[in-house]
């Protein structure tokens, strides 16, 4: 019964930070707008969160390693809401770069201890599916957000960002009481970048490809829809068919993932998006991409549980923490260098590389499992025979 509520403080924490990043992302460009913000000024205070929750990452899973993950989870969670709490106060334009620093230093402290304390806490055949609750708790935490901050501002303009900031407090409470204290690692256990890479390969390259697929893919795909006249109130229903896919997948994948293997579950999602990615350019009404959406959003939604599962079977528990900073930090490169890369591709090669350049990528991450997949058979193979000759 405590590991359950332990895991429902963990679920709650990574709730909220979603929420808050749901929350603030579509308010934050009124904010600004109000100090006289231009649109490359936004979007730079929006890239600022990106840039630090990526650079703190490693720095934090070294840190997780060496003093456990709840004490710096709860740290998380107060710095977190403290930083969301800034937006409401704030009057000088500057100051937002230095909120959303401060927010995503405090996001990926919650980011790479929950994912810690979920590899730590689960046993290997209820990995996959423990992190996909943890993916859904993500996904609800994100939807919910926009559309509860929008009516909250309504009432008046500090209120989504205090709730957020006592919502923060009470899930740093819920923390401190219900998650139980694991043993830091020894520090003669080396928690260096080469150490675990090695083993981490796949899932590591999983969070790239997804942090790519979901920051082009949301940033972009409004410009794709409105190229082939697709109204205001289809995309809703589009962006609402992905989000709607990304939820109701999560854990019937996540048991397959346990049930089939980590990595057959994963070469499998990844063939399908391939071909769903190939088939969306040549939509020529808006209707289908209700189906592709939806299927995009499960079958990239499957990504990001099912590698966080593969990190904590494949790394030692004295190295989870480096592991997944690890992950995160790959996870943002490729939210960081997507919508470029993929703005880059529709400019020069034509609006529908949008979906043709993830198609590729993914192709050739299904074509990388598939050859790992082969060596990790030989070796098996080739311990069994000696086994028998022995």
């Amino acid at each position: 019964m405590s590991q359950a509520r332990a895991f429902w403080a963990i679920y709650i924490s990574v709730a909220v930070s979603y929420l808050g990043v749901g929350l603030v992302a579509p308010l934050i460009a009124i904010v600004l707008s109000e100090h006289g913000a231009n649109s490359l000024l936004v979007g730079l205070v929006g890239t600022t969160m990106f840039a630090a929750l990526t650079l703190a990452s490693f720095p934090i899973g070294t840190l997780t390693d060496r003093i456990g993950p709840k004490p710096i989870l709860i740290f998380g969670l107060v710095l977190y809401g403290i930083s969301i709490l800034l937006f409401a106060l704030m009057q000088a334009t500057w100051l937002f770069f230095l909120a959303r620093a401060i927010e995503g230093v405090g996001g990926a402290a919650i980011s790479v201890t929950t994912t810690t304390m979920v590899s730590q806490l689960s046993g290997p055949h209820e990995r996959a599916r423990r992190m996909s609750y943890y993916a859904l708790s993500v996904g609800l935490g994100w939807a919910v957000g926009p559309l509860a901050g929008t009516l909250l501002f309504g009432i008046f303009l500090e209120l989504p960002f205090i709730l957020c900031f006592v919502l923060s407090l009470i899930s740093a409470a819920l923390a401190a009481v219900l998650i139980p204290k694991t043993a830091p690692s020894a520090h003669e256990h080396d928690t260096h970048v080469t150490s675990i890479s090695a083993n981490i390969f796949v899932p590591i390259s999983a969070g790239a490809l997804y942090g790519y697929l979901m920051s082009s893919l949301v940033t972009l795909i409004p410009l794709y829809l409105q190229a082939i006249n697709v109204e205001e109130r289809e995309m809703g229903i589009i962006i609402t068919a992905v989000v709607v896919g990304t939820l109701i997948s999560q854990v019937p994948i996540g048991k397959a993932a346990d049930r089939f293997g980590k990595r057959r579950t994963l070469l499998v999602c990844a063939s399908l998006l391939t071909v769903v990615f190939a088939i969306m350019p040549f939509h020529a009404d808006w209707r289908p991409f209700i189906l592709t959406g939806g299927l995009t959003g499960a079958l990239a939604g499957s990504l990001y549980p099912i590698a966080l599962a593969m990190i904590g079977g494949n790394v030692p528990k004295e190295r989870i923490g480096a592991a997944t900073a690890l992950f995160s930090l790959a996870f943002g490169i490729g939210s960081l260098v997507g919508p470029a890369v993929s703005g880059l591709a529709m400019d020069h090669l034509g609006y529908r590389w949008l979906f043709y350049l993830p198609s590729l990528l993914t192709a050739l991450f299904s074509l990388i499992l598939v050859a790992l997949y082969g060596k990790t058979v030989a070796r098996r193979r080739k311990m069994v025979n000696n086994n028998l000759r022995v």
